[in-house]
């Protein structure tokens, strides 16, 4: 009888295609558990490192190096990066106490993403020169062959700055900023920001520090929008701003400024004729920003404003006030005190000048500023009775036009802003110093019990009057 050999139930192929799926299993657990660390261990290197400071350098125009990254799986802590000294690019940066973390999700598909980057603190001063290369920032990366081409793409969702710093230098005319909370949201198409709180450092001796309340907007190469920033004055006026500007070989520029109850610069105006202190409110329109400087035009209006002579006595007003012993003239309101401009570059032309206290003082008028040169015109109307006086007084040379119940003289301003002139002051010195005299010499007569001759008093008071002529009636 021939026996039959059955062949087992296990083949070896069989076997061995089982052993070689749980050896990929085994590779693929223990790969699972070591990728991590390997992944954090190269994070956390000098190569990474570099490879780091290499990239934010290409992107800021700078040469700098982070300080040492400190990982706890997928968040990372540094004690910051900076420019490094004397290097070369528009601007010198200093960035402190950076947090963050990424996505390990990315990471396999080449990808580095940061969902949030937190700054404690990001100082920018000017830099020695106007522009690095790209090409040459990138060049160190290019080096590295596969690290440098090691992520297809990088992406930030928000950047949080806690203390935005800007240093004061002539590259930023002298502006700069301190103390903002600033929260960047970037993205391929465009750039949006938030500013708040902090103050702005101005060049303007008058203006001073002012605090930031808000400012937002957005970035769109090449043009950066500001869709609103709010300012506080330290006299608690308010400032809005909006616009865009795009830069180039030409600036391009336009925008809107309003503000209200804001200070005058230097305190007061008045060019000579008198001092109005108070704070105004207004608007200004910027059209175009030229090579030299802005163009556009504006509205103001005073607030709270009042007429006064000025120190001394000086001014038209002072000396239309000893004329006529007007206590008003001393200083009273103005219910009516505002002006239009058109501004371009080293010219101011200043229309539709109006001031006025109803039944007292009304001016009406323009003036031109070039450079620190004035001249103008200003139509000034006294209550009628006390323009006859000052007329009077005056030998009829001023005030002899009468118009819409005021008494009005046309006077002519000159000189520059730290010394303005006028040609009516002249007259009304004048009147008031032979004023003086004949009263003076009236006095002097009364005193002698003199006719005008016979004894030096009388002498005296022919001499006086004959210079003067008779007093007026």
């Amino acid at each position: 009888m021939k026996q039959s050999h059955q062949a087992p139930k296990g083949s070896p192929l069989r076997w061995i295609l089982g052993g070689g799926v749980v050896l990929l299993v085994v590779i693929g657990v223990a790969l699972a558990a070591f990728l991590p660390v390997w992944i954090v261990q190269w994070l956390g290197g000098k190569d990474f490192q570099k490879l780091a400071s290499q990239q934010v350098s290409s992107l800021l125009q700078t040469e700098g190096d982070f300080q040492s990254l400190e990982w706890s799986s997928f968040s990372v802590y540094t004690p910051g990066f900076k420019s490094r000294p004397g290097t070369s690019g528009p601007w010198i940066w200093d960035f402190q106490d950076i947090r963050t973390e990424i996505s390990p999700r990315l990471l396999l598909d080449r990808i580095l993403r940061f969902s949030e980057i937190t700054i404690g603190r990001l100082a920018i001063e000017s830099g020695s020169s106007a522009s690095i290369p790209r090409e040459a920032s990138a060049a160190p990366a290019s080096r590295e062959g596969s690290s440098a081409e090691l992520f297809r793409d990088v992406q930030v969702g928000k950047v949080e700055i806690r203390d935005f710093q800007i240093v004061p230098s002539p590259k930023t005319s002298g502006w700069g900023a301190k103390g903002i909370l600033a929260q960047i949201k970037p993205s391929k198409q465009k750039t949006d920001f938030t500013f708040q709180h902090g103050f702005i450092q101005t060049p303007l001796n008058w203006l001073g520090e002012v605090s930031l309340v808000e400012a937002k907007g957005r970035y769109v190469e090449p043009t950066l929008f500001l869709t609103e920033l709010l300012l506080k004055g330290k006299s608690g006026g308010s400032m809005d701003m909006s616009g865009e500007v795009t830069p180039g070989s030409t600036l391009q520029a336009k925008g809107r400024v309003s503000w209200e109850k804001w200070p005058i610069p230097g305190g007061k105006i008045g060019v000579g004729l008198f001092e109005i202190p108070a704070s105004m409110s207004g608007e200004f329109i910027l059209q175009e920003f030229r090579k030299d400087g802005p163009v556009g035009k504006g509205q103001v209006r005073l607030v709270d404003a009042r007429l006064e002579p000025g120190k001394g006595s000086e001014t038209v007003l002072g000396l239309l006030g000893l004329l006529t012993g007007e206590p008003r003239l001393r200083g009273c309101p103005l219910t009516t005190a505002k002006a239009s401009w058109f501004m371009q570059p080293n010219a101011y032309d200043i229309t539709e000048i109006v001031a006025e206290a109803p039944g007292l003082l009304r001016a009406v008028g323009q003036i031109q500023i070039r450079g620190q040169g004035l001249s103008g015109r200003i139509e000034l109307g006294l209550e009628g009775d006390l323009g006859r006086k000052v007329n009077a007084l005056t030998g009829g040379e001023c005030f002899s036009r009468l118009e819409n119940g005021y008494s009005v003289q046309s006077i002519q301003i000159s000189g520059t802003m730290d010394s303005p002139r006028n040609d009516l002051q002249p007259k009304l010195t004048a009147a008031l110093t032979r004023t003086a005299i004949r009263t003076g010499a009236q006095i002097l007569e009364k005193a002698a019990g003199a006719q005008g001759s016979g004894d030096a008093a009388g002498a005296a008071v022919n001499v006086l009057k004959s210079l003067f002529g008779p007093a007026p009636k």
